[in-house]
């Protein structure tokens, strides 16, 4: 695999890969808006791993070790291991559409990466591209919050949650609307 190029993100990422179904596609011809955060969602999980991981059916890794839908930075297993007692939603996004996703075969690539870590909020940023980076359709941004399961609450990043995170951060992405 050659080294990975995002030309908005500076810093690491995992490159992930999601196959586009023809159902995404719009009247117009191209994957509709809501689809999209659909992508980010599938995006996010294969980059942090489930974050219903503890309570999964089949917990663990992919038969045969060696995964071929996601590249680059290995996310911490912050997600995993905090699954057990908590839920971990999305508080808000923030997404720029730049240009219309044309049905296609073969995948689309959504890079992930740590935008900023806060005491309650992990700021995580997704630009959607094509798989050799030629071509940027859409950037977007996701605030999640780790919400304790017994109390419903939004609860604080541990420290070592914090530090886990620390070293991927990348800054902001370059929404238009900032």
């Amino acid at each position: 695999m050659t080294e990975l190029h995002n030309p908005l993100i500076d810093g690491p990422f995992t490159r992930t890969l999601v196959e586009l179904r023809w159902g995404d596609m719009d009247a117009y011809g191209h994957v509709n808006n809501v689809t999209q955060l659909k992508l980010l969602e599938e995006a996010r999980v294969k980059a942090f791993g489930s974050p219903t991981a503890a309570r999964d059916v089949i917990p663990g890794e992919l038969p045969g070790g060696e995964r071929t839908d996601a590249f680059g930075l290995v996310m911490p297993p912050v997600f995993r291991e905090a699954s057990a007692d908590v839920q971990i939603l999305v508080s808000g996004h923030a997404i720029d559409y730049r240009d219309p996703i044309p049905y296609r075969d073969g995948p689309i690539a959504i890079d992930v990466c740590i935008v900023k870590i806060t005491p309650v909020i992990i700021k995580v940023g997704y630009v959607i591209l094509e798989p050799d980076a030629s071509k940027v359709y859409s950037v977007a941004e996701s605030d999640l919050v780790f919400v304790d399961g017994e109390t419903g609450r939004a609860r604080r990043l541990r420290d070592d949650e914090q530090a886990a995170f620390a070293d991927c951060a990348v800054g902001p992405l370059p929404l238009k609307r900032r």
